[in-house]
């Protein structure tokens, strides 16, 4: 790779690791091109010529992240396979809560908005379902899941937990360490209800295990105002 590509590509990591601080800080609904300009540390033509659009940098740089830091790459570092990859995932998107809560709230509020955070979302929510399912696969190839569990629908709703468990936590009814004791108790009660053998008996231990955390955790002493308000957004009209 030549000098100039490399550097293109270091200042191209530079400004995805500012915009997700700038997006921590003040949410991803009401930044403009100027302001992530600012935090990057670059000017807006600059902005414009690498990622085209703000909604194309804020875009970027949290797929980017989770490509990196939570799904693909991630699990993929670990080496792991069948049971132990699914605890894997599970453990990868707790300790991203754990590590920028905040960060994980404005994402959460930037889903539910329009345009791009409804794509962004469902996206991430796929990327979600493909790795359960993958490990769902090879669980099933270790003779560990029973023969009735279709992996497709399992892994959806292993997915769809992992949202409304995202949803809690951004309304404020869950601390960090919460979303990693609700997300692991509940994606590990499904696991442990249609495996057997070793994968049973880990999913089992972890679902002991997050139950334990859960009861030890503080409960809210009234319900916090939802996402939406967070990000300075009013509620969809029904």
């Amino acid at each position: 790779m030549k000098l100039v590509e490399e550097q293109a590509l270091e200042r191209r990591e530079r400004i995805l690791v500012a915009a997700r601080e700038c997006i921590a800080k003040r949410g991803a609904t009401d930044l403009t091109i100027r302001d992530l300009a600012e935090a990057c540390r670059v000017s807006v033509p600059t902005l414009y010529r690498t990622f085209g659009s703000k909604d194309a940098l804020v875009t970027e740089a949290i797929r980017s992240f989770f490509q990196s830091s939570v799904l693909g790459d991630a699990i993929a570092r670990t080496g792991l396979r069948g049971h132990g990859r699914m605890l894997a995932m599970i453990d990868l998107c707790g300790q991203s809560v754990l590590q920028m809560p905040e960060y994980n709230r404005q994402l959460v509020s930037l889903y539910m908005s329009a345009g791009a955070g409804r794509g962004l979302s469902w996206e991430i929510t796929a990327e979600i379902t493909r790795e359960a399912h993958e490990a769902l696969v090879e669980i099933r190839a270790a003779g560990q899941l029973q023969d009735w569990v279709q992996e497709d629908t399992l892994a959806q709703r292993i997915a769809a937990q992992c949202v409304v468990v995202s949803l809690e936590f951004a309304g404020g009814a869950l601390s960090a360490q919460g979303y990693l004791a609700a997300f692991g108790y509940a994606a590990a009660m499904m696991l442990a209800a249609v495996t057997r053998g070793p994968a049973r008996e880990a999913f089992e231990a972890r679902m002991r295990a997050a139950q334990s955390d859960a009861a030890h955790l503080p409960r809210p002493t009234k319900p916090a105002k939802g996402p939406c308000a967070d990000a300075g957004e009013q509620p969809p009209k029904h």
